[in-house]
């Protein structure tokens, strides 16, 4: 008994401290557990939802975003390696009030394009213009192949809480590649830039790009800037790259094969914000930098016409046809001159002849002929001096109205 007694108390004894680990154990899963359900419970409300739509050209997508859901947009269109086509994005703000910006990114195959509806654009004093109907041309990557089939994609999101609508088109370009001699006409605003693209002809090295428009104001930016992206189109980055010249009226920029060595260039087009750079009015408006100020209707029609320049061989052709009048001058003037010396040596010789008395010459002119021959002589010595003076100030006033008048005709080439 007392044997058994021990073995009963021994047992006890060992199993005690096995059931003071299990406890605490089973609570700290427990605690563990209702943590995981909590932290998920969170991640779920939280989740963001994004949905991809196979999206088509020419078609307007009404749909509404919230931080909580992104839209993706899926386009997929042929590329040629003979035959450049513009894509360009439209898209539109229909709410009034809004809490946040809505972003939208594009993205292609070696270009990424991003911008924000409202459009904030800056200008003097930095100005907050802001712009809800927003326009841009999508930057054409290149290709090797003969036809290859390209995807882009237009990510749409936001972090405001509140639904906003919107609006988003994508369509083809018409007329992208300009063509030599045929005038394009087209509309651009700040927020809706133009740019095309031209590609040099054979045999046609210097051309010129030449932009018009009816009206004075907006004013505008016309840039030439190299195939590559991104393409800088916006009113605060159009200097950035390239040749630039603001504008009213006309503007026309001189274009080098030799600067291109992909033998073409984008002529972009982007009305500024402000007209202070083409000497316009600025109108007066608080200066806090917190205030959105409404620009107004800033559209303007234009038109674009690329013809080739003068070559080189006209450039010759030109200075030949310039040095050759110079010359004819200088030849007349120089056979006048031989004329008239000639004509004063023979009335030289008329006046004093060796073997001829006085009294001869008195028989032959009569009785008053020395008065008479010393004063026609007097005469045709005078008329000779005073054609051949005449002449020369005729041809002196001629060379110098030649510069003039040249560069008065480069100027109206160049213009018109």
């Amino acid at each position: 008994m007392v044997l058994r007694n021990y073995w009963k108390s021994r047992h006890k004894s060992r199993r005690f401290p096995t059931l003071c680990w299990i406890r605490p154990g089973l609570a700290a899963l427990f605690w563990f557990c209702v943590t995981q359900l909590a932290c998920g419970a969170g991640t779920v409300g939280e989740a963001k939802f994004v949905v991809q739509k196979d999206a088509e050209f020419d078609v307007t997508y009404n749909d509404t975003v919230t931080s909580v859901n992104q839209t993706i947009y899926a386009f997929n269109h042929t590329i040629s390696r003979n035959k450049t086509e513009g894509v360009r994005v439209t898209v539109d703000v229909l709410q009034q009030q809004l809490e946040s910006p809505i972003l939208f990114v594009i993205r292609q195959k070696q270009a990424v394009m991003s911008f924000q509806v409202p459009l904030i654009l800056r200008g003097l004093y930095q100005r907050k213009y802001p712009y809800k109907h927003v326009g841009r041309t999508l930057c054409q990557p290149p290709t090797r192949a003969a036809s290859e089939t390209q995807f882009f994609f237009v990510d749409v999101s936001t972090l405001s809480s509140q639904g906003t609508n919107y609006q988003l088109r994508v369509s083809r370009v018409e007329s992208f590649t300009l063509q030599t001699d045929k005038k394009f006409s087209f509309t651009a605003s700040p927020s809706q830039p133009q740019f095309f693209k031209y590609v040099f002809p054979d045999g046609v090295d210097t051309v010129i790009v030449k932009v018009n428009s009816d009206v004075n104001f907006p004013c505008s930016v016309m840039s030439v800037q190299d195939i590559q992206c991104p393409v800088y189109d916006l009113d605060n980055n159009v200097a950035f790259i390239g040749m630039y010249q603001t504008m009213t009226k006309k503007g026309a920029i001189t274009v080098q094969r030799k600067d291109f060595p992909s033998n073409s260039f984008y002529v972009v087009v982007v009305v500024k914000t402000e007209d202070e750079a083409c000497g316009g009015p600025l109108r007066f408006y608080p200066l806090r930098g917190d205030v959105l100020i409404d620009a107004g209707n800033r559209t303007k029609d234009l038109n674009v016409v690329v013809s080739p320049a003068i070559n080189s061989e006209k450039y010759v052709i030109g200075m030949l046809f310039c040095l050759g009048i110079f010359l004819s001058f200088y030849v007349l003037t120089l056979l006048v001159a031989c004329v008239e010396n000639k004509r004063m040596k023979r009335r030289e010789v008329f006046e004093n002849p060796p073997d001829i008395s006085p009294a001869e010459t008195a028989s032959l002119l009569g009785k008053n002929g020395d008065g008479i021959m010393t004063q026609s002589l007097f005469l045709c010595t005078h008329c000779s001096f005073s054609h051949l003076f005449g002449l020369s100030a005729v041809a002196l006033h001629a060379l110098a109205c030649i510069p003039k008048l040249t560069r008065a005709l480069w100027s109206y080439s160049i213009l018109c």
